[in-house]
Parts: C-alpha cells; structure tokens; sequence
C-alpha cells in the first residue's frame, strides 16, 4: 500500500512523544492539521489504520487515518487528522477518577461507569448528558471490539468549545495499541474509566444496560467480518497476525450473539 511521504508536508511543531512511539508532529497537508506518529519498531502505525477502517465499518466514530513513511528517516508512520474542528475548541480534563475496590467485581464495574457518567452530568455548560454517554459507551465497546486495553479517560478525551460552552467526545483516537493481545496467554482487557476489567464483562455490561446504544453496531459486525479478510489483504501485517485479529473479530461476534440469546 502506497504511503505518504510526511517529509514533504509543512511542517507545523513538535508534538511530546508517547510510550512506543518514535517521534510525533504536527504538520500542514493542504491547509488540513495532521498528526504524524512515526512507529519505533513495531505496528502502531498500521494498527491504528486498520482500527480507523474496523470503526467506521461499524459506525462507530473515529479519526481519519492514513499510512505514512518519513522520507528523511525512512521509518513508517501513520497521519492522524486533528479532531479540533473549531478554532475555539479546546482538550478538556476530566481524566482523574477514584480507584474503587468491592468484593463484587460486577458492582465494581457498575460504579466505575456511573463515576464517569457523574463526571460527564457535572460539567458546567453540558446541554446533552445522554448524548455524552451514548458516545462514550460506542467509543468504549470499539475499543472492546478491537482488543484495545488502552481505553483510559484521556485516551478518549473531552472537548470544550468556547465559543458555545459545549462539551463533547471526539472521535475514537489514539488506536496503536488496538489486537494488543496479540501472542498473550489470558483473557484481554480494557479500561472503563481508569481501571481495567475483562473485555467479555464490559461487553456484557454495555448489552445489559445500554443495548439501545450499540444495536446498529452489532448488526454491522456480521457484515464487517464478512470483509475482514479482504480488509487485511493489502496490509503490511504477519500472517500470524492477521489469523488472530480474524479469530479474535469472529469470537467477538460469538460472543455478543450468545450473550444476546440469553438475556
């Protein structure tokens, strides 16, 4: 697959870089702000594309993805288009929350959800606290979906436009660390709020109490595992690899289906 050569864009600054990730800024592609995430020797780059693919397959929203190579080092990367749409809009943290620790895992999940939701309805200037929910729990089952544990509150985000005074979820970003458990031994997990659960639980959760909010996403998972293979035939991923996120895409829908029938 053909990359853009990220060395011949403007570029824009120096953005501080993250775990596993060699190098990230900012830069113009005709008059659109970019972030360039250059990999250090591993997949980050075409995981978050391909998750960019998975995602809106699913009609769940995300960020524009698209490969890169910068032509100076000679070291992939991938181009992230930026989700500040507004020249008032601005990151907001709510990113915080407190460790909750019950004998009852399930009553420990239900609580770490109704902390975020707690968060989200306390935000001054707030004109549709369901409509937040409801993007956070499609934003979360993505992750969920594509075995990405990386799901903490500031990988999520929250955005702030000051001109207007409203709040809102980006779309789904920050995916390198998506079919993670890639070679694992163990069931995957997944954060709600800051703490991790096992995903099969947050899956079960999400059907029990807001099934209303994901049942299109359900009835395009069929569809997109039909295509998966041919999704996955171009890209510069092992083999390997490409079985597990197969299998792990189809058990999902297993899954969901029989958790369906028995509720």
């Amino acid at each position: 697959m053909q990359r853009i050569d990220v060395s011949k864009l403007n570029f824009l600054k120096i953005e501080p870089r993250g775990k596993a990730v060699f190098e990230k800024f900012w830069v113009d592609d005709n008059g659109i702000k970019k972030l360039v995430k250059v990999s250090e020797n591993n997949d980050q780059d075409i995981m978050e594309y391909l998750t960019c693919l998975i995602l809106k397959k699913l009609n769940i929203s995300c960020v524009d993805v698209e490969l890169g190579i910068d032509g100076l080092s000679g070291k992939n990367c991938c181009l992230i288009t930026s989700f500040l749409t507004d020249e008032a809009d601005v990151s907001y943290d709510v990113y915080e929350c407190e460790v909750i620790r019950d004998k009852d895992e399930d009553k420990e999940l239900d609580l770490c959800f109704k902390q975020v939701f707690s968060k989200y309805a306390n935000l001054y200037g707030f004109g549709d606290n369901e409509k937040l929910k409801k993007d956070y729990i499609r934003i979360l089952l993505g992750k969920c979906l594509t075995d990405n544990l990386d799901a903490k509150l500031e990988n999520i985000g929250l955005i702030f436009n000051e001109k207007t005074k409203q709040y809102r979820l980006p779309p789904s970003y920050d995916n390198g660390l998506s079919f993670n458990s890639f070679k694992s031994v163990g069931t995957p997990y997944c954060c709600v709020g800051n703490q991790y659960f096992e995903i099969p639980k947050i899956i079960d959760y999400i059907l029990t109490n807001y099934f209303d909010y994901v049942e299109d996403i359900l009835n395009n998972l069929n569809i997109l595992n039909n295509e998966l293979n041919s999704i996955l035939e171009n890209l510069e991923i092992p083999l390997d690899k490409k079985q597990y996120i197969v299998n792990y895409m189809k058990n999902v829908e297993r899954y969901i289906r029989k958790d369906i029938k028995c509720k």
